[in-house]
């Protein structure tokens, strides 16, 4: 069972024995009350019949040592005693009920929570073989890339020739964050946030530089733009 569960049940537990003390509490109050009407000493005068009265017992009775079966009826002050430790009781179930039911269920330890996968990291660079050794280059210096054959051209803002590399552009496209990154025609890959014009068959980059739009790759182009 949950600890929120359990606690709720101990609650509900706990106003149902108050419910029951307070049924036992009315029951002594109005059980015990002494009668209204006990009968006073006999009527001066001549008695209006011979024999026995059925109000005065007969003398003599009852005899030495009789005792009635059952108890007798409580004391006011036994009586005054237990409806105040019943109210005690009732007032003590009612407290703990009420702080059980406000009461938010204890939060599981980290260390046994399951740990959620955290999401990679968006990379900022991208690393490329050329000349024997290995050239880093950042994401925001990408405006555009060019495939040539078994080669790309990879345009940046931070040199005027383009940085020629043995790499394929499939290949590209899987590497390149797709959220910053789309192919849109079999040998081009455009930054998205260098895009000024864009229409359904050619995209106007901010160099300026017109770049065609494939038709195999237009329809997940429109669905790109349609969300800007």
């Amino acid at each position: 069972m949950k600890p929120g569960n359990k606690q709720k049940w101990t609650a509900y537990v706990l106003i149902i024995i108050t419910v029951a003390l307070l049924a036992v509490t009315l029951w002594l109050v109005l059980a015990h009350r002494p009668p209204m009407d006990r009968p006073g000493p006999p009527p001066e005068g001549p008695a209006l019949f011979d024999g026995p009265r059925p109000d005065v017992p007969p003398e003599g009775f009852p005899p030495e040592g009789f005792r009635p079966d059952g108890p007798g009826p409580l004391s006011p002050e036994a009586k005054m005693a237990l409806v105040s430790l019943l109210v005690v009781i009732m007032t003590l179930c009612v407290l703990a009920a009420v702080k059980l039911l406000r009461k938010k269920p204890a939060a599981i330890p980290a260390s046994s929570a399951p740990l959620a996968p955290s999401a990679p990291e968006a990379p900022v660079t991208i690393n490329f073989k050329t000349d024997y050794k290995t050239v880093t280059v950042a994401l925001d210096d990408i405006r555009y890339i060019e495939s040539m054959s078994e080669y790309v051209k990879i345009y940046l803002d931070s040199q005027p020739d383009p940085l020629v590399v043995l790499y394929s552009l499939k290949r590209l496209t899987a590497e390149l964050p797709a959220s910053r990154f789309m192919r849109i025609h079999r040998s081009y890959i455009v930054a998205l946030d260098r895009i000024r014009e864009a229409n359904a068959s050619s995209v106007v980059l901010d160099t300026p530089v017109t770049l065609p739009v494939g038709e195999s790759y237009r329809a997940a182009f429109r669905e790109y733009l349609s969300k800007l």
